[in-house]
């Protein structure tokens, strides 16, 4: 018969839905990864993504419409943007518009009279999102011609 040995030395456990090997080595200050025999899996480590730059706003046309066009640069590697809109200050409350926008533009509906600023966020993946970008130009919104004016 075997005698028992310690098990921190021993410890291995098979992570069977990814098909990987951790190991624990006896000093269990490094960790170690194997990819078994068949598998596909992939491990990234990446900062995240820069948040858009250069984020502005136009009026669609003809400005008789409280309607208006946000576009910003692409992030590298991002799959999907989502919008974040204020009314009070460019620095002020945003509430969450549009998400899972695949472009680098988004319009609008109709929206209430008044300002309004737009902030724009980058994911890469479903894991990753940048912090968001600086405020859009200010746009105001009002109940007569021209409906719509970027100053």
């Amino acid at each position: 018969m075997l005698a028992p040995r310690p098990l921190a030395p021993l410890f291995a456990a098979v992570l069977t839905a990814a098909c990987l090997l951790w190991a624990v080595p006896a000093s269990a200050t490094t960790w170690a990864a194997a990819l078994g025999s068949g598998s596909h899996g992939e491990s990234q480590a990446k900062p995240a993504p820069s948040p858009p730059a250069t984020v502005s706003t136009v009026c669609v046309a003809p400005a008789t419409e409280r309607v208006v066009t946000v576009s910003w640069t692409a992030v590298t590697d991002a799959t999907t943007y989502s919008i974040f809109k204020s009314t009070s200050t460019s620095t002020g409350s945003y509430s969450s518009t549009a998400t899972g926008l695949t472009g680098t533009s988004w319009e609008s509906g109709t929206l209430a009279t008044g300002n309004v600023w737009f902030e724009v966020e980058a994911f890469v993946g479903t894991n990753w999102v940048s912090a968001k970008s600086s405020a859009s130009n200010e746009t105001t919104l009002a109940s007569s011609n021209p409906e719509c004016k970027v100053p």
